[in-house]
Parts: structure tokens; C-alpha cells; sequence
């Protein structure tokens, strides 16, 4: 399949008729009342559905939970649990952790994705506070500090329509997001080797501290818990390309789901949000196949020539354009048809619409923006492939002269010029005749008497003729 595809790529960016705008193949039909998907490493959204409404993340809040305890701490490093997991809300979903247990930090990712346990965000939450601010803190206080964190995080992933009161994403009124604000967030953690690595375990069994559970302070627990995330599971809704990441549920958010998925080179990531049971799977499923069916990475530019830039002030002889060039390759997750409709626009260092002479070879300027459906996909450096001469007074008449060579001596223009040339000869015989015509008149008049004989007196006095007309006129005295 992948073969056909990228064949199916090649044959649509080299044919010669291209529209201007391209079609996206027809999505899928989701329950969910909000749903997005993006590939995981262009961040393109593919499909979107009330992607920017407000709604209620649930436990897929821990995903940026998990980013936060890892920037504030080492993968290696190990939590004491406090009473802080006494604070979660009794019909929660736990990992069973315990007061005074140690865990190291790796166990607190998996504890977070895989029971997706309030209890161990808690922990958590108080442990990155309790290092920043004392350990003597309240866990609100702790709780206060460790959101604050959360929201900074959001907002530097580019999330705007968010906001986070407590670490587990059990039921706050003031605990929202968005599914486009949640694939964001998604896209981030898979770049975190950790949470991607958890995101994909469907069960952990083994001690809280690892290898480090000899070696702590204060006593270890062995544990068990399995995933929630059905996609990887074996059964019903198992999809063979799944690789994570979260499920959440309350009863105010409904069935929600982050769910990832790689098949060769291309990986996705869908935020499905309100989706009853099993809808969310379902849905996942149906876009992961659409995506996969329909897109690849498709090189929709080459390095090397890219764009023909228009010339002024420049030598015309030598032509009214120049090749610009850039330097890498661009690729996309696209279509085939999107990559036969990708088009260039040349934004000029010059600020003008043109670039002006001169240039030399391989200098930069300006740049090239592809954009596809009016939207920018990539940019590129653009330099020129020759060196572009300035115009003065001698290569611009020898343009002039070269053009009108050029159109008078023109296949489709010969008749034309013909036909001039033949009444230019005709105009000039003409001329010639009626001067000649002319003179003889002239002569004539000026040199008969009134008796009708030639006065040559004249022609003496006043020096016109040569001695040759006196002579022929002098016979007839």
C-alpha cells in the first residue's frame, strides 16, 4: 500500500494540469461531540470537530501532568507519598499508592497513564511543590503551585482556551479545555521518551522504586495495574497501530480519549471528547484508517530550482527572469492531490514584486512560502541560480533592435512584413518617377521662349547646366 501511494504522489505532482484548490478526501462520521486529529510531527490538523469548544478533559489532564514532573525532575529520582493522595475525592480512580511509600520518578509517569491514578498525581503535585517552596507547605498550597505550573506549561505549547486547577482532572467547573488545546498537549508528551514508553504498556508489574528499592529510605510497594486504553488491549476495539496515550471519563466529560497511532513513517495523534462507549474507540479507529489510507509524507519540493523570479533594471538581453533555488527539500503530510496543488509565493528581500538588478549568482533574495489552500505548509531561503546584469543605454538599444529583428522576421509576422516592404519599394518608385517627373517639367518651363525655342541665355547666366545641355540646346538658335 505504501508503494501505491507514494507512486500514486509522484504521478500527481508531475501532471500538467493542476487545480488551484485541493479537495480533502471525505472524512469519516464521529460520535464524539468533539473530536481532532493531527499528524504527531507536522502538528497538521487532518479532521476537526468543534475542535475550539469548551469541554471538560478528565484524566487526560495527567498527560500534563506527567510533563511537569518530568521538567522539574530527574527520570531517576525518586518521591516519599504524603498526605496529599488523602486529599483526592473518594470515587476517584487510584493506583493504590500508599503514605510514606517511595517511588521513583519513572513509576509516577506510569502510575499517572496506565491506572491513571489520582491518587499518585496528588503525590506528585506535592512533591514537585514541596521541592520548589519547602516541605512544609500545605498540599492546597502545593496544589496552587504545581497548577500554576500546568498553565504555564499549556500556554507555552501555544494553548489558549485552557485552564487547570488541579493535577488528576477530576470534576472542576473551572478545569476546561479544548480538543484542539488537548492534541497540543498530546503532540508535546510523546516527545518525552517517558511518557511515550509508558503510553504504549498495556499492564506494569513490579516494585514502586525499581531497582532503587534496596537502596531508599522508607519502605516500597509492589504493585500491578493495567491499561484502560482498549485500543491496545486484546478484544474488540484493539487496533493493530495503536501506541497510546490516555483515556479519561467523569460523568460531566463523558467518555474521552487521547489515543496515538504509527503505522511506517507517519503518526497521528486524535483527541476524541464526549464519545460514549464505544464511540471513542470507534471513532479513533475510523480516522487512524482514513489518515493512513489517504496521506503520506510527500516531498512536494525538491531542493534546487523552485520558483522564476521577474526582472527590473536588468540587462534584457539576457531575459526578463531568473531561477531561484532553495537549498533542502520540503515534504508534508499530504495527499496526492494536495501535493499537485502546493503554490509558490516569493516574498522579496527588496520588499518589491520584483526583484531588481543586479544580483550575483547564488545570492539570497528573498524567500519562497508554499502554501496550499491559501494556508503556509513551509519555507525556504531563495537564491538566485545566475548571476542578473543591470540595463544601460547599449544592451537596452540592442534589446530594442533584437525585438523588432525578431517580430519583423517572425514565421506568423512575414506576410506582414512582406506586404510592408513591398509598399515601401512602391512608395519609392513612385517618388522617384514623380521627381523626375518633375524636373523634366521644370527644365522645360524655364528653358522655352515665347517663341517656343529653347533660351540657352539662361542656362549661361546662371551656371545650372553643364556644358554638355548647353550644347544640345545651342542647335536650336
Amino acid at each position: 500500500m505504501k508503494l501505491i501511494k507514494k507512486l500514486t504522489a509522484l504521478l500527481a505532482v508531475l501532471a500538467l494540469s493542476v487545480t488551484a484548490y485541493a479537495a480533502e478526501p471525505a472524512a469519516p462520521d464521529t460520535t464524539a461531540k468533539s473530536a481532532i486529529l493531527i499528524n504527531a510531527d507536522t502538528g497538521r490538523i487532518l479532521y476537526e470537530k468543534n475542535d475550539h469548544e469548551k469541554m471538560y478533559p478528565a484524566s487526560m489532564t495527567k498527560m500534563l501532568t506527567a510533563m511537569v514532573v518530568l521538567d522539574n525532575m530527574d527520570i531517576n529520582d525518586t518521591i516519599t507519598v504524603d498526605s496529599s493522595i488523602n486529599e483526592v475525592p473518594w470515587d476517584s480512580s487510584k493506583a493504590g499508592i500508599a503514605v510514606g511509600e517511595v517511588i521513583t520518578v519513572e513509576n509516577v509517569i506510569r502510575g499517572l497513564i496506565i491506572p491513571s491514578g489520582n491518587d499518585i498525581a496528588n503525590a506528585a503535585a506535592s512533591a514537585v511543590a514541596k521541592r520548589a517552596l519547602g516541605s512544609n507547605i500545605t498540599y492546597a498550597e502545593a496544589e496552587k503551585y504545581f497548577t500554576d505550573l500546568m498553565n504555564q506549561k499549556a500556554r507555552g505549547l501555544g494553548c489558549t482556551e485552557s485552564n487547570f486547577v488541579n493535577p488528576h482532572g477530576y470534576h472542576d467547573d473551572n478545569h476546561y479545555t479544548t480538543a484542539y488545546d488537548m492534541s497540543l498537549i498530546a503532540q508535546a508528551a510523546m516527545q518525552y521518551d517517558a511518557i511515550r514508553e509508558v503510553a504504549s504498556e498495556i499492564k506494569f508489574t513490579g516494585n514502586s522504586a525499581g531497582k532503587q528499592k534496596y537502596n531508599v529510605d522508607g519502605k516500597t510497594a509492589e504493585y500491578s495495574w493495567y491499561s484502560h486504553n482498549e485500543l491496545l488491549l486484546n478484544g474488540a476495539n484493539y487496533y493493530e497501530n495503536a501506541t497510546g496515550i490516555k483515556t479519561g471519563f467523569t460523568d460531566k466529560a463523558g467518555d474521552c480519549l487521547a489515543a496515538s497511532a504509527t503505522e511506517g513513517n507517519e503518526n497521528l495523534i486524535a483527541i476524541i471528547m464526549d464519545s460514549e462507549d464505544p464511540g471513542r474507540w470507534q471513532d479513533a479507529k475510523n480516522l487512524f484508517d482514513w489518515a493512513f489510507e489517504n496521506y503520506d509524507i510527500i516531498e512536494y519540493r525538491q531542493a534546487g530550482v523552485a520558483a522564476t523570479a521577474a526582472l527590473s533594471g536588468n540587462n534584457r538581453l539576457k531575459g526578463d527572469t531568473v531561477d531561484l533555488v532553495i537549498e533542502n527539500s520540503l515534504s508534508e503530510y499530504m495527499t496526492a492531490e494536495e501535493a499537485a496543488s502546493v503554490e509558490v509565493e516569493i516574498v522579496y528581500d527588496n520588499g518589491g514584486d520584483t526583484l531588481i538588478a543586479p544580483a550575483e549568482k547564488s545570492a539570497k533574495v528573498g524567500k519562497l512560502v508554499f502554501k496550499l489552500n491559501g494556508e503556509t505548509i513551509g519555507e525556504e531561503d531563495a537564491y538566485t541560480a545566475m548571476e542578473v546584469k543591470k540595463a544601460n543605454i547599449f544592451n537596452t538599444a540592442a534589446y530594442y533592435l533584437k525585438v523588432f529583428v525578431s517580430k519583423t522576421t517572425a514565421r506568423e509576422n512575414l506576410k506582414y512584413t512582406a506586404a510592408v516592404i513591398i509598399i515601401v519599394i512602391i512608395l519609392i518608385i513612385i517618388s522617384v518617377i514623380r521627381k523626375k517627373r518633375r524636373e523634366r517639367y521644370r527644365i522645360r518651363g524655364n528653358y522655352r521662349s515665347s517663341s517656343s525655342v529653347y533660351d540657352t541665355s539662361r542656362v549661361n547666366t546662371k551656371g545650372r547646366r553643364r556644358r554638355r545641355n548647353r550644347d544640345k540646346y545651342n542647335k536650336y538658335k
